[in-house]
């Protein structure tokens, strides 16, 4: 029954089964449906299901009648709200007629927690300035929490029965507590705090369960970091050695278990190793800290609210991500012992918030492997204050940054992305091996020693690590730089106050030329810029990992865009080292006629 009433709303009371018209709604506009909860936006348009010849003939000059959005049905235009309906009342008298249904706008809720503080926790979503923030709100509102997922907090003891945090706790994933902690409980509120019970803020996860790892000794370390890989997905570690610019060594143990984690993990998708970059500030570089830098794992730096870097982030070529904590003007609201903060922050605050968006990119898609979280989050990454003098573009067309690596963390973007992802292939090394130098280093010298270097096959570049052996008094006084074939350049260590003597097959590792061709020539320059300590240089070796080298133009090996000489050298160096990629027939041998065929490639030119 129709009646219309001031104002020109209609009453719409629907008389025929309640489902023949949508009843949600989010607000009132031009009319509403009698007796539904909320308000609708109606429109003046049918959806119909029907044989569209009859629709025509029942619709006659009333409407129009077009195909609809799936198989089957059809869309009757109309010139008005009231039309529609009485057009609708006629229809559902009709035989051959399946359902017909008012198009309207339903009422949407947006996934965000009635925590009493989360409108505080700008982090996830910032009221004051929408774009410094880690864009939660859109990823939650398609329907990722980080459910079926677990996150462990590998540190001393966090409070797993907060009133926040105990909802989330997994003790069958965790170990026996040891030295409760503040701090550690801080970072499991960032990653998984519970929602909508009332009781402080949420976590970017909220839905994640939450493991308790205990670090400690080397050997209690590596334990942590390979405990119950089979139900743990991530691994947070919000810790490092002392931010005081001198390099420091992992212990052998702990390097394998990172290794072994990666390699079996998550029933061997690998195990997700998020680590935070360190808050030495401009006076250290994370290059120095080998846990952060390794790339097995993930370095989270910081930014602030005013999406600019962190007072205390660091800087260096292994950096790989930043994400939202103190550091510009306000701090960060999590739990802690039997309470809540809203001054966590530092380094600290940051790799949790990335290991809970790595949480929603699993729930988004559980098959990603570790290289794969790596490659979606440098995809996704944005380009935080792009006026920035470290933002640089390498060979491959990537923006990277010292300070920022690959960008902010967004995880609505992450978690697009990760939906529809296409897992990368195996991965694959280029290792130049044992390359002896035995050359004193001059003292007090800016131009040092060059080594230069070819790798043993062609791969796209993820990561590439430098492992030097050096005899010197004070690693502080030394430089070293590794410049791809491409000209991109990676500073690996600068000079300082370091007393360190000697580094022995210590490695530095770079991000900056992910993407790049292993093809060419590697140069590690190595200088000794401060007076008074001697320095000799043993040995270098240079392994590029990533995936097997392929390109849309296959003759193109260096990956520049243009096919010359270079090109063309490299194919032959892999043709004679027997490297995948030199067979161009793809016949599982490489032989003339593989040659013959890069060679006409080569001719044909690139697309």
């Amino acid at each position: 029954m129709l009646a219309p009433i001031p104002g020109g709303i209609v009453e719409l009371e629907v008389e025929r089964p309640a489902d023949r018209f949508s009843r949600a709604g989010i607000r009132v506009s031009g009319a509403r449906v009698a007796g539904a909860s909320e308000p609708l936006i109606l429109s003046s348009s049918l959806i119909v299901d029907a044989d569209s010849a009859q629709l025509r003939r029942l619709v006659g000059r009333r409407g129009a009648v077009r195909p609809g959005p799936a198989r089957g049905f059809a869309v009757v235009e109309t010139g008005s709200v009231e039309q529609a309906v009485a057009l609708a009342h006629q229809m559902m008298r009709e035989p051959g007629i399946g359902s017909v249904e008012l198009d309207v706008e339903q009422s949407r809720a947006l996934r965000v927690p009635s925590d009493p503080f989360f409108p505080g926790q700008w982090t996830l979503r910032n009221l004051a300035d929408p774009a410094a923030d880690v864009n939660a709100v859109p990823a939650w509102d398609l329907g990722y929490t980080g459910l079926g997922v677990v996150v462990g907090v590998v540190e001393f003891a966090w409070q797993v029965d907060h009133p926040d945090l105990a909802a989330n706790f997994i003790a069958e994933a965790s170990m026996p507590p040891a030295g409760l902690n503040s701090h550690a409980t801080s970072v499991a509120g960032v990653i998984a705090a519970d929602n909508d019970n009332g009781l402080g803020g949420v976590g970017v996860a909220y839905d994640a369960g939450l493991a308790r790892l205990i670090y400690g000794t080397s050997a209690q370390t590596a334990s942590a970091l390979l405990h119950r890989n089979d139900l743990t997905d991530i691994k947070n570690n919000s810790w490092g050695p002392s931010d005081n610019n001198r390099v420091s060594y992992m212990s052998a143990v702990e390097r394998a278990a990172i290794a072994q984690g990666v390699a079996e993990g998550r029933g061997g998708l690998g195990e997700i190793y998020v680590w935070a970059a360190g808050n030495g500030g401009t006076n250290d570089r994370l290059d120095y800290d080998p846990y952060a830098s390794s790339r097995f794992t993930i370095a989270v730096g910081a930014i602030g609210d005013q999406n600019v870097r962190a007072t205390y982030n660091e800087t260096g070529s292994s950096m790989f991500v930043v994400a939202h904590s103190s550091g510009n003007v306000q701090g960060v609201f999590s739990t802690v012992l039997n309470g809540y903060t809203t001054a966590f922050g530092g380094t600290s605050a940051s790799a949790p918030l990335v290991s809970g968006v790595i949480a929603l990119m699993l729930q988004a898609n559980p098959d990603l492997t570790w290289r794969d979280v790596q490659h979606v989050l440098a995809a996704t990454a944005w380009r935080v204050d792009p006026d920035n003098e470290s933002w640089a573009i390498n060979a491959a067309g990537r923006h990277v940054s010292e300070d920022f690596g690959f960008g902010a963390v967004d995880a609505h973007a992450a978690v697009v992305a990760s939906e529809s992802w296409v897992n990368v292939g195996p991965e694959v090394h280029a290792d130049s091996g044992r390359i002896v130098i035995e050359q004193a280093v001059p003292d007090n010298n800016l131009v040092g020693v060059s080594a230069f270097v070819t790798l043993d096959r062609l791969v796209r570049v993820e990561s590439v690590e430098v492992i030097v052996n050096v005899r010197c008094d004070a690693a502080g006084d030394i430089r070293l730089e590794l410049v791809s074939p491409g000209g991109t350049v990676s500073t690996l260590s600068v000079p300082r106050f370091d007393g360190t003597d000697d580094l022995v097959d210590y490695v530095f590792t770079t991000t900056r030329c992910w993407g790049e061709s292993s093809g060419g020539t590697w140069t590690v320059r190595l200088s000794d810029e401060r007076a008074s300590q001697s320095t000799y240089w043993n040995d270098v070796r240079v392994i590029a990992h990533g995936s097997a080298w392929s390109s849309a133009c296959p003759a193109d090996l260096n990956g520049d865009g243009a096919l010359t000489h270079v090109d063309v050298q490299l194919f032959l160096a892999a043709y004679h080292a027997g490297d995948p990629v030199a067979d161009m027939i793809a016949d599982g041998t490489i032989n003339f006629f593989d040659l013959q065929a890069y060679l006409n490639r080569f001719s044909d030119g690139c697309p």
